[in-house]
């Protein structure tokens, strides 16, 4: 994976922490809940990019 999914992955984080603090001030639970939903998916993209590269910097380094 590259670029485009590091990008995305950050784009679902900075949405998510968007709606989350706008649902968190209009009292929109809902919207809320849809944010941290999508700021965890975007880590979670984010964190699994970050073991791909790991994983490739050991294989490089094997051979």
């Amino acid at each position: 994976m590259g670029l485009a999914d590091r990008i995305s992955a950050t784009a679902d984080r900075v949405v998510g922490a968007a709606k989350d603090r706008l649902g968190a001030v209009t009292g929109n639970a809902e919207l809320q809940a849809q944010g941290l939903a999508q700021n965890a998916v975007g880590r979670a993209e984010g964190d699994g990019e970050d073991v791909e590269d790991t994983a490739r910097d050991i294989v490089e380094d094997e051979t």
